[in-house]
């Protein structure tokens, strides 16, 4: 990769933005942000607030469930603070709270991550360094092969200009340290791994060699797991946020909930050419919703008139109902569109 190349040009989506990068002429490190897209929704539907008034009229506002936005949660922080509720908190101090976590990551983000490409001499070691992320989680950093040799960092203590450029008591020592690393500390990985369910291998993402680790979904285990059921009074009132246009088909029907994968599987790394390819985003992506999830729309919504005929006089309420929508109409982090951003990664590399 050209260090005077951008390959952000046609490379981000709208709603992403690139925070920073680091380059030089065998790598590039980009860091990149998602803007929240909650920060456009309609005020309306949010406030959480059943009446409303819009354009000098009363209107029932059925509101939709969001996940929350940071810069919303500090304004309510700094009013509480400004209360007297949060005892040893004042708005300055938590503007300052602010301040920090902004540097880490910035509140309108609500999700950063990064890509990472390493230039190799060639295809042969950029292979060998892709296969080096296996053996390094699976035997030990000591076992990896040394990009460009067929020996291992442990090997190396066997090269006798390496041997002689040591004196007694530090060969001793890398002796000891090999023949401890070479069998002790494999043993003690494979045991990890069995305990914690996590394994790795070798296998393709986008058509590339790729490699992967793999661990089981504690999810999956608690939604296959057996509900208790619950008996209840049918005429009894069960209290709750109960909408009284609930089952009246008017408002947007959720999907019945489907089952998460049984495994979880994060990609290490993929080669190309004489490029291995890593970073956080490829290691989300499978674990990211598909774009065609089910969420309320964030600024449209639609207009339900209700007559009701109480003792022969009829009433009329005007409800702003939420609209069905999905992840990618949203603006929202999806899998689809992060897997087509590696995509066009990886072809300006090849530029």
């Amino acid at each position: 990769m050209k260090t005077n190349t951008h390959v952000d040009i046609g490379w981000l989506p709208k709603g992403w933005q690139e925070i920073s990068r680091i380059e030089n002429d065998q790598q590039v490190t980009i860091r990149i942000g998602h803007i929240n897209p909650e920060d456009k929704a309609e005020p309306m539907l949010t406030s959480g607030n059943p009446s409303q008034t819009v354009g000098g009229e009363p209107v029932a506002v059925h509101g939709i469930t969001t996940r929350g936005t940071m810069t919303k949660f500090y304004e309510s922080m700094k009013v509480m603070a400004a209360t007297g509720w949060m005892k040893g908190y004042t708005p300055e101090k938590i503007e300052k709270m602010r301040g920090d976590a902004n540097k880490l990551q910035h509140e309108k983000y609500d999700m950063t991550t990064d890509i990472t490409a390493i230039r190799y001499q060639d295809a042969k070691a950029a292979k060998q360094a892709l296969q080096n992320q296996i053996t390094m989680q699976t035997k030990g950093i000591m076992n990896i092969t040394v990009p460009g040799t067929d020996k291992s960092m442990l090997d190396v203590l066997d090269i006798p200009q390496v041997k002689k450029g040591l004196n007694a008591e530090q060969l001793a020592m890398l002796t000891k340290m090999k023949r401890t690393m070479n069998g002790e500390m494999e043993q003690k990985i494979k045991e990890v791994h069995k305990k914690e369910g996590l394994s790795y291998h070798m296998g393709t993402y986008l058509g590339y060699a790729a490699a992967f680790s793999e661990i089981e979904n504690p999810e999956y285990a608690r939604f296959m797991a057996p509900k208790p059921k619950v008996k209840q009074d049918p005429h009894a009132f069960h209290g709750g946020g109960f909408d009284p246009l609930a089952g009246k088909g008017i408002l947007p029907k959720r999907p019945k909930p489907q089952a998460p994968p049984k495994v979880i599987q994060s990609c290490l790394g993929i080669q190309v050419g004489a490029y291995v390819v890593s970073g956080m985003l490829l290691g989300t992506v499978p674990m990211l919703p598909p774009g065609s999830t089910f969420c309320e729309g964030l600024t449209k919504h639609k207009i339900y008139i209700e007559k009701e005929n109480v003792e022969g006089k009829m009433y009329t309420t005007k409800h702003v109902v939420p609209v069905a929508s999905t992840y990618a109409k949203e603006g929202y982090v999806y899998r689809e569109e992060a897997e087509q951003m590696i995509k066009d990664f990886i072809g300006a590399l090849k530029k």
